[in-house]
């Protein structure tokens, strides 16, 4: 019993001197995740991050991206239809460009984890191995993932084109607020 004393007030003079963990929040415009320990004022500060850390992250944030803004403010200069058409496009461009950079990364990735594995099974390194199997599967379940999000895309799957969406629905109030300014100036 007296040993439990003497730890548990060396516990609770130890808790007064250990530094304050905080979360740090995703960010879902930043496309490099944040590094896992940070030190700040002398203090470790964990912060948690979200999604895989790896290049398909790019492609979930740019999906999820808001245009309405942009939307709004396009249909403010210029509230042609055609014009919002040019620029849905353009935006469904830079995904299937980001589609095609995303891959070419992945498969570059691939063939230098295949080098590693061959090296490290002639070096009988069998644990290594065993890791950058595991990475390089990971990468072709990306790949994989990535192949049906372009099948989707392709297919016009609401999942695929979320800022799409938003960028129309922002356009269509700028059109109105435009609109309801001419109405009000008449």
């Amino acid at each position: 019993m007296a040993l439990l004393k003497l730890f548990g007030t060396a516990l609770k003079e130890n808790a007064e001197t250990l530094p304050v963990q905080t979360e740090k929040a995703p960010e879902v415009e930043n496309a490099e995740m944040s590094s896992p320990e940070e030190k700040k004022d002398g203090k470790k500060i964990i912060s948690i991050t979200w999604g895989t850390g790896m290049p398909i992250d790019v492609i979930f944030n740019f999906i999820h991206k808001n245009f309405e803004e942009e939307g709004f403010q396009d249909a403010l200069v210029n509230c042609d239809i055609t014009y919002r058409d040019a620029k849905e496009k353009i935006i469904r461009n830079d995904l299937e460009m980001l589609f095609k950079r995303i891959v070419l990364k992945y498969k570059s990735d691939i063939r230098m984890v295949n080098v590693k594995i061959d090296n490290a099974q002639k070096a009988l390194a069998l644990a290594a191995a065993s890791d950058m199997e595991a990475l390089r599967e990971t990468y072709e379940e990306h790949l994989s993932e990535i192949k049906e999000m372009q099948q989707q895309l392709e297919a016009n799957d609401p999942k695929m084109t979320t800022m799409i969406e938003s960028y129309r629905r922002g356009f269509l109030k700028g059109i109105a607020a435009n609109a309801v300014n001419f109405i009000n100036n008449k």
